[in-house]
Formats: structure tokens, C-alpha cells, sequence
């Protein structure tokens, strides 16, 4: 779950909150907040509607996560996945700000903040693989889906991507298959072996089929739409990463379902338990630990906010 940076925020489980996001704190990349900027646009949409600067601003922020709550719906309820059973991983320079707000929104008990969460996007770009990705049409069915056919399409799709890459002898190969039943304008992708057998094809599309629709049809033939081949080269190894010491900032006032009190704030991942309502200030986010919220550090640096109770 990922967000953009905010400025001068306001935050709790509805939604409802002020100043998350000190203007003082420190930010990666020598970023410095202009507070003053953040209400005066905030304060010029609050004169349109008549509302107060912080209820327009619990307003933005109630929108940005309602947003942000949908598109989780959309990647788990809509395809079946319970979110309850899960963990919602916060990332992006405003992730974990509205995090415990989404997590409450879909019933989601634990949040995991990663280490430099806020740039996690540009990490993982340069903790990837080098990969190139191919995709060839080839329609098959009946006596002509075949494992000799499929096999053909995937050595050639295997070729083509040791050559984009170059020096490619150590890259791996990863096959997976566009699947349908004969008649469906729809397909599922499997994967499965660059030599695929079509009976393991079938017993594993069936199982897909099974899980997202609630119905499979062993009489149905089967058809292969597209095979999808992943030729891929070694990631790189990370150097690991210190975790840096964690510094009590005293309180500051926050509203949390309308209510004013005051949040705790550290800088850095807190050594121990963290009760809410609290404020995380980390080098590149800012975490929100709403009231009945805690947040606890793991060993490799990881924030992991819990509901409490």
C-alpha cells in the first residue's frame, strides 16, 4: 500500500487527524516541509466548503484512504482473497501515515512498515533481477495443445531473451501459461515447466479455476492462449543495513476521532513497544500508532503495528 509524501498531515483511524508530519523533522534527501504552504491550501478549500482547516484536512485525508482501502479491495475481495487473513504492507512517503486507517477499513489486524519504506520502490529496483519478460500467441487445443508445442514456443521465447540480455548463460528460465476453457473470452495464467505436461496443466487450472470462480469443468477442453516466458539473470546481493538509534521527542497534540490528545513521538524505529497514539518519525515516512494501536520493532528493522486487544 503505497502513498504520496504529505506535507502537513492530520491522522487517525477515521481518518481524522493533525499534524502528523512535523515540519521540523528531518527528511531524506534534505526535503524541508513548509507547513505554513500546507495550511494556506488547505485553509483556501476549507473557506470553499465552510469547514474548519482541520476538518477539511480529516476530510482530504479520510478520501486518500478510503482511495487507497479500495484498490486493496480491488487485488484481494475482488478476487476472492479474505484481507483479514493478511498483513497490509505500508510503503511510499505516505503509506504508513494512512496505513492503520486502511487496515481498520478492511478489518486487517497487523501492518508491517519495512525498513526505508518510503523509497521501497526505488530499493526494489535495485534489488531486482535482470529480466526480460515474452509473451508469443499460440492458441491451442485439442490433439494440438501439446508439450512438444508448448515446449517450442518457450525455447523460442528462452532464446530471444538470453539474447536481449546479452551474456545471459547462468539466466534462468520461467515458463507460465495463458489457460481458458474452450468458449471463454477469458484466461488464467499457470505456471508450470518449459516443458509443460498438459495433463499437470489442467489438474492446476482446474484448482485456479476452482478458487477464483467456485467451479471448474473437467469435461470443458482446454485451451492454451499464450505462453509467457521470464528469462532472468541473478539479483544482486544487498549490503545489509543498520538500524540506527531511536529518539524520544516528547508529545504533540493530535486529534483522533475528533478527540484532541496528545501522541507520543520517536525518531527512528522504537527500541520496544510503542503504545498509541504515537507518532513515528522515520527517514523518509512518518507512521501513524492510532489510540488502541501498538507498534513493535523486529529484528531486521521492521515496524509492525498491531490492533490491540
Amino acid at each position: 500500500m503505497n502513498g504520496p509524501s504529505s506535507a502537513a498531515s492530520v491522522i487517525a483511524p477515521s481518518a481524522r487527524y493533525r499534524s502528523a508530519s512535523n515540519a521540523g523533522s528531518p527528511l531524506a534527501g534534505g526535503v524541508e516541509l513548509d507547513a505554513g504552504a500546507a495550511r494556506a491550501a488547505v485553509g483556501r478549500l476549507a473557506s470553499d466548503l465552510d469547514l474548519s482547516v482541520e476538518e477539511t484536512a480529516a476530510g482530504i485525508a479520510r478520501v486518500a484512504s478510503a482511495e487507497m482501502a479500495r484498490a486493496v479491495r480491488v487485488m484481494t475481495v475482488e478476487r476472492g482473497v479474505d484481507p483479514r487473513e493478511l498483513a497490509l504492507l505500508a510503503f511510499g512517503g505516505a503509506g504508513p501515515l494512512h496505513a492503520a486507517a486502511i487496515a481498520a477499513e478492511l478489518d486487517i489486524e497487523r501492518v508491517l512498515v519495512p525498513p526505508s519504506s518510503g523509497v521501497l520502490s526505488a530499493v526494489g529496483l535495485i534489488a531486482s533481477e535482470l529480466r526480460r519478460d515474452l509473451v508469443e500467441s499460440v492458441l491451442l487445443g485439442g490433439e494440438s495443445f501439446t508439450s512438444g508445442a508448448a515446449a517450442e514456443a518457450v525455447d523460442r521465447l528462452a532464446r530471444r531473451g538470453r539474447e536481449e540480455l546479452g551474456d545471459a548463460r547462468d539466466a534462468e528460465v520461467r515458463a507460465s501459461f495463458d489457460l481458458r476453457y474452450a468458449g471463454q473470452a477469458f484466461e488464467l495464467t499457470i505456471a508450470g515447466d518449459p516443458r509443460p505436461d498438459p495433463a499437470e496443466l489442467r489438474r492446476a487450472f482446474d484448482a485456479a479455476h476452482e478458487e477464483r470462480y467456485g467451479y471448474s469443468d473437467g469435461d470443458a477442453e482446454l485451451e492454451l492462449v499464450t505462453v509467457r516466458v521470464a528469462v532472468a539473470r541473478p539479483r544482486p546481493e544487498l549490503p545489509a543495513g543498520e538500524r540506527g538509534e531511536s529518539e524520544d521527542r516528547g508529545g504533540r497534540d493530535a486529534i483522533f476521532d475528533g478527540e484532541r490528545v496528545e501522541a507520543a513521538v520517536v525518531r527512528g524505529v522504537p527500541a520496544e513497544r510503542l503504545d498509541g497514539p504515537a507518532i513515528v518519525e522515520l527517514p523518509e515516512a512518518t507512521a501513524v500508532v492510532p489510540p488502541a494501536w501498538t507498534a513493535s520493532p523486529t529484528g531486521d528493522g521492521t515496524l509492525a503495528m498491531e490492533r490491540a486487544g
